[in-house]
C-alpha cells in the first residue's frame, strides 16, 4: 500500500490522501473515518485538524495513522481502531469483545427515558440485559437520575468494558453489573430485585444469515452478540418466557429487532397471555426497531 510514509505531509494533505484512498477502496464515509483515525492518531478532537491543516504530524504519529488506514482499508471497523463509539451523544470505550453501539438502539433508550419521565416509578427500577458495552445502562442511568439499574451480560469480557463506561459517566454508583445468561444471575440477587423496566437488545441475527453480513462485521464484531439462532428470535422468546417473573406489575418488556421480526415477536409476546399493549416502536428512519409489552396487572 503506497501510503504516506515521511514527516512532510501536512494534515490537510494527509486526510484528502486518505479520504480518496477510502473512497477508491470501497470504505464507507471515508472523509469521517480518515478524520477519527488522523484525529486518534494525533491525540486530539476532529474540529482541531481544521485549525491545524498546515501543520506537519511527527514520522511517530504518521506510522502510527499508516497503521490504523491499513487496517481500516482491510475492513476492520473505526470504533475498534480508535477504542471508542459515540451513542446518545455519549462517548464510550469499546473494544472487539463488545457490538459497536448503533444509532438505532437510541430508539429503546428514547422510549424508556419517556416512560420513565411519565410514569411515577420512585425510584426507576431498569434491567438492561445482554447489556455489551453498557451503554444502554450508562445512557439511561445518565438520563434518568434517580433511576437504579442492573446490567447483566454472559461475557466477563464485555461487562469490564460495561463497568469502565460507568465509571467514565459517574454512573457506575447507580448499575449494579451482574454475569451469567440471562435471568440466572438475576434470580440469585437477595434482596430479590423486581423492575420497571427490562430492556434489551439481544442477538437477533438468524444464524444461516451471519456469513452473509458485511466483512466488518462478520470479521469482527463478536458472533456471541449477533447470533439469534435459526430464526433469530432465540433470545426473544427466552427473555419473553423469563421476564414476568422480574417485572412489577404493570411494568415493561422491550426488546430491540431485526426490521421483519415485528408480527413474529409481537406474537410471542400476545400468545403468552402475560403482557397486554404489546407494539411495535419505529427508529427514526421509520423501521420497526423494537417491540414493547405491559405485564398484566
Amino acid at each position: 500500500m503506497n501510503t504516506p510514509h515521511t514527516a512532510d505531509w501536512t494534515i490537510g494533505e494527509l486526510l484528502k490522501w486518505t479520504a480518496d484512498f477510502f473512497t477508491r477502496g470501497g470504505v464507507d464515509e471515508p472523509r469521517l473515518s480518515a478524520e477519527l483515525l488522523l484525529a486518534h492518531a494525533l491525540n486530539c478532537n476532529r474540529m482541531a485538524l481544521y485549525t491545524r491543516y498546515e501543520q506537519i504530524p511527527s514520522i511517530a504519529q504518521v506510522t502510527a495513522f499508516r497503521e490504523m488506514v491499513k487496517q481500516r482499508k482491510d475492513g476492520v471497523p473505526v470504533a475498534y481502531l480508535i477504542d471508542r463509539a459515540w451513542f446518545f451523544s455519549l462517548e464510550f470505550f469499546v473494544t472487539p469483545d463488545v457490538l459497536i453501539p448503533r444509532p438505532d438502539t437510541e430508539t429503546l433508550v428514547e422510549q424508556v427515558i419517556r416512560l420513565g419521565r411519565a410514569a411515577n416509578w420512585s425510584p426507576p427500577n431498569i434491567l438492561d440485559l445482554c447489556t455489551g458495552s453498557g451503554c444502554i445502562a450508562v445512557a439511561l442511568a445518565k438520563n434518568l437520575p434517580t433511576a437504579r439499574l442492573v446490567a447483566a451480560d454472559l461475557s466477563n469480557k464485555a461487562l469490564a468494558v460495561a463497568r469502565r463506561n460507568s465509571e467514565t459517566h459517574s454512573v457506575a454508583d447507580r448499575i449494579k453489573f451482574v454475569d451469567g445468561d440471562l435471568f440466572d444471575p438475576i434470580a440469585a440477587l437477595i434482596p430479590p430485585v423486581r423492575f420497571h423496566v427490562i430492556i434489551s437488545n439481544p442477538p437477533y441475527i438468524p444464524s444461516a444469515q451471519i456469513a452473509g453480513l458485511v466483512p466488518e462485521v462478520r470479521r469482527h464484531e463478536p458472533r456471541a452478540a449477533l447470533d439469534g439462532g435459526p430464526d433469530g428470535m432465540d433470545f426473544h422468546r427466552r427473555i419473553a418466557a423469563g421476564a414476568p417473573e422480574y417485572l412489577l406489575p404493570g411494568g415493561i418488556l422491550m426488546m430491540e429487532i431485526a426490521f421483519d421480526q415485528s408480527p413474529s415477536v409481537e406474537n410471542i409476546l400476545n400468545s403468552s397471555g402475560i403482557y397486554e399493549f404489546v407494539r411495535t416502536i419505529r427508529d427514526a428512519a421509520g423501521h420497526p426497531r423494537c417491540v414493547l409489552g405491559q405485564k398484566k396487572v
